[in-house]
């Protein structure tokens, strides 16, 4: 065993399985004003808003619902506005909505923050938030331990209305957590086991899920294998693919778990020779073969998009976009290439 330090950050209490949506009711009673943070869609198209509002009563002090994809810094200012006062802050939705609360969170004083995230981006376990700067099309963000969810909210059956698109390439993310935290956190006696555990579940579940929908077993076995992808953020750094994946998404429109659906198995083709063999041979073990073919057996079998030229990302961008990795440029570049074609 070799000589480290594992850091862990403030969540405080996780709620999973059907039906834990109910648990909102028991954290919001030692509160006064309590503000929810959510998307158009999960408001117009669902019940699960008025839910989450009824279950608050006389406590519940607003809803904003305009909080979109890639968390736009407007959207981030107008609801931290209208967030001053409230001692519980509830995130509702996918990776954008949970980092967009976070961030207004760090902007009224940390109130008392609970996630339910509604896809398998796995941002509610994380200390690092991503903001679109509008005007330059890039995701700026930050790092703050303070700003990450004190409780998460774990219902599979908050995410029957989640599109399967997004379901499934959210899932593809949580993977890209959990191979690139396994590659290049390691050696970690603990982020190595729930990564690789994290692994083997979502290539189970992932085809599982594809094939019936409705199954909230499945999906709850998803939510945890998302929460293992990312068990301990500080611990497992990222790599080249998920890097990428922020730099597209933020500059082309790119959702995050398409981006990691083009770059993964690329990211793994290029960069396998930097990789130690111990680590390269457990991880092939955990997918059941060579990690870039598998990868990208995957998202085939998910029916996902693999091609960055399906996007309206311009050829000669690729350079560009490659040069703001310092030493790692070749590496993007050639990541980037194979991901055009």
């Amino acid at each position: 065993m070799e000589k480290g330090t594992h850091e862990a950050l403030k969540t405080e209490r996780v709620h999973f399985g059907a039906g834990s949506l109910e648990k909102i009711k028991t954290e919001a009673e030692s509160k006064t004003r309590a503000f929810v943070i959510t998307g158009r869609t999960l408001s117009e198209k669902t019940d699960l808003v008025r839910r989450i509002e009824s279950m608050l009563g006389s406590k519940h002090a607003g809803t904003f619902t305009s909080m979109s994809e890639h968390t736009p810094g407007s959207a981030v200012e107008e609801a931290a506005r209208l967030t001053e006062g409230c001692d519980l802050i509830i995130g509702f939705g996918g990776g954008s909505v949970i980092d967009g609360t976070k961030a207004v969170a760090r902007k009224v004083g940390y109130p008392r923050q609970i996630a339910v995230p509604t896809t398998l981006s796995a941002a509610e376990w994380a200390e690092r938030v991503g903001v679109t700067d509008e005007a330059a099309g890039k995701k700026a963000g930050f790092v703050d331990r303070d700003a990450v969810p004190h409780v998460v909210v774990l219902d599979p059956e908050t995410t029957v209305h989640t599109p399967e698109r997004l379901w499934l390439s959210t899932g593809i993310r949580a993977l890209d957590h959990a191979v690139e935290g396994f590659l290049y956190g390691g050696p970690h006696p603990i982020t190595d086991i729930m990564g690789l555990e994290g692994t083997r579940r979502l290539f189970d579940c992932l085809p599982r899920s594809k094939e019936n929908p409705g199954d909230l077993v499945v999906r709850g076995e998803l939510q945890i294998a998302a929460w293992l992808s990312y068990f301990a953020p500080l611990n497992t750094p990222m790599g080249l693919s998920h890097n990428l994946g922020r730099r597209l998404g933020a500059s082309y429109g790119i959702p995050h778990g398409i981006t990691s659906c083009i770059t993964l198995a690329q990211s793994l083709e290029v960069m396998k020779k930097s990789i130690s063999s111990g680590r390269w041979a457990r991880l092939s073990e955990a997918l059941g073969g060579e990690p870039p073919e598998r990868v990208a057996a995957l998202v085939r079998e998910l029916e996902l998009p693999r091609k960055l030229s399906d996007y309206d990302v311009p050829e000669r961008d690729l350079e560009i976009i490659a040069s703001e990795f310092g030493d790692n440029e070749a590496e993007a570049l050639a990541i980037l290439e194979l991901a055009y074609r």
